[in-house]
């Protein structure tokens, strides 16, 4: 019976479904006084320089959950250069589109590397809200200082193992 059951959880066939957006590195906005949250993920999680990514977003009522409808959505992408810096470039801005059942996403490429932030904006006949998710995408030169800082404790420990060997090395050549 057991591997009847475990066969067949290897078989459930893996197709889309569509809602609310679930996972590790799933964005909220919430605004209680308008009773809506605005839920923003990205595929994949950590977007690249120059490789396609997809912005998904969720929205809802914040109370029961279902989603929002008949409203216009902006997405707005600006490159973040930093609380010091006077002015952020904007990316990208897409163009409005209504929106029906709530859910909706949008297929970006990414040219620099560095911090994004995605402005939201949803427009329906009783409210306007703004919302700001944040993005960091890799970028060739972030990838190689990772591989940096993953190596790192493995070169320091090589070095103590070659270090310990050299010292008991000459530990026993001075003895003989």
């Amino acid at each position: 019976m057991a591997i009847i059951f475990i066969t067949s959880l290897l078989f459930i066939p893996n197709s889309p479904s569509y809602g609310h957006l679930y996972g590790y590195n799933i964005q909220e906005w919430k605004n209680p006084k308008d009773n809506i949250l605005i839920q923003f993920g990205i595929e994949p999680q950590t977007p690249s320089v120059g490789k396609s990514s997809v912005l998904n977003f969720s929205v809802q009522n914040l109370q029961t959950g279902e989603h929002l409808t008949n409203f216009t959505e902006t997405v707005t992408i600006l490159h973040y250069q930093g609380k010091n810096s006077s002015a952020n470039d904007i990316a990208y801005k897409f163009n409005s589109t209504q929106i029906q059942n709530g859910d909706f996403s949008h297929s970006y490429v990414f040219e620099n590397g560095g911090t994004y932030e995605i402005f939201l904006r949803i427009d329906t006949t009783t409210f306007i809200n703004v919302s700001k998710f944040v993005v960091f995408v890799s970028s060739p030169q972030f990838q190689i200082m990772n591989l940096v800082y993953i190596l790192l404790p493995f070169l320091i420990l090589t070095g103590v193992f070659v270090v310990i060997g050299i010292v008991i090395w000459r530990r026993i050549r001075e003895k003989r």
